[in-house]
């Protein structure tokens, strides 16, 4: 009985721990899940949060930058979706490369996901991550 009442206490334990993210971080391969999870419902606001702009984006200068680089990623978001759509929607996303690097104290990631559609063949997508100010991004650099 108190070996079972040990087993019930440490998946309860467990569970909570999960529950409140320690083991589910938001490093790259959550970031970018959710990533990729976005453009198969075509939800730009949900993916445009998960993007770093970097500073030359918003550089007062260019002021119509921004708004040419959103552009950008909602055309690929929105294509994306068309073409998981047209294949039935999406039945699965697994990650089939993770690599990690450091470049000049910048933590980066290359992600790729491969897009198993409910029909038709499976495609790869490359999304490169970096980390700022503790959080991990989809770049567009």
């Amino acid at each position: 009985m108190r070996k079972f009442l040990k087993i019930m206490i440490l998946a309860g334990m467990s569970t909570s721990i999960a529950a409140c993210g320690l083991f589910n971080s938001s490093g790259p391969e959550n970031v970018a899940m959710h990533f990729v999870h976005g453009m198969a419902k075509g939800d730009i606001q949900q993916v445009d949060k998960l993007v770093y702009w970097g500073p030359e984006i918003h550089n007062s200068a260019q002021p119509y930058a921004l708004r040419l680089e959103e552009a950008k990623v909602n055309g690929y978001v929105m294509a994306t979706y068309q073409r998981l759509q047209a294949d039935g929607g999406l039945k699965e996303a697994k990650i089939v490369k993770n690599e990690h690097t450091l470049v000049n104290g910048v933590e980066h990631a290359t992600i790729v996901i491969q897009l198993i559609p409910k029909k038709g063949a499976p495609r790869d997508t490359t999304l490169q991550m970096l980390r700022r100010d503790g959080k991990w991004f989809v770049s567009v650099d």
